[in-house]
């Protein structure tokens, strides 16, 4: 099975690359999946990477040996431990996500953040 990457992931979405990003500590960035979502199905892959997702429309996720049909909203979850994708069922997505590394947890529980 294949692991995404960082690099990785801004590459198949054609998002900006934020500038330093192999320099930072840790990294953390929001999208906004209407955006983002035209870019087509995920592969069912692992991410060195968290993401955290805020979505509103039809949708299929599918962790490990689970499928989950959303119907109108969802909160999901995914940590590179777990394998996972997600699929727009409609072209009717809406929502908000993040990502963030293992650093940026480091940094930001050590209280290292600049106030």
């Amino acid at each position: 099975m294949e692991v995404i990457t960082l690099d990785e992931f801004y590459k198949q979405t054609a998002a900006l690359v934020p500038e330093g990003i192999n320099k930072e500590i840790g990294h953390f960035n929001v999208f906004n999946i209407a955006e983002l979502s035209k870019t087509g199905v995920m592969p069912y892959n692992r991410r060195t990477y968290y993401k955290i997702s805020m979505i509103r429309g039809r949708n299929r996720a599918e962790y490990a040996d689970k499928v989950i049909d959303i119907e109108k909203n969802a909160l999901l979850f995914a940590t590179p431990r777990i394998p996972y994708n997600w699929q727009p069922l409609d072209d009717d997505q809406h929502g908000h996500f993040c990502i963030f590394t293992d650093e940026f947890l480091v940094q930001a529980k050590s209280g290292g953040c600049a106030r």
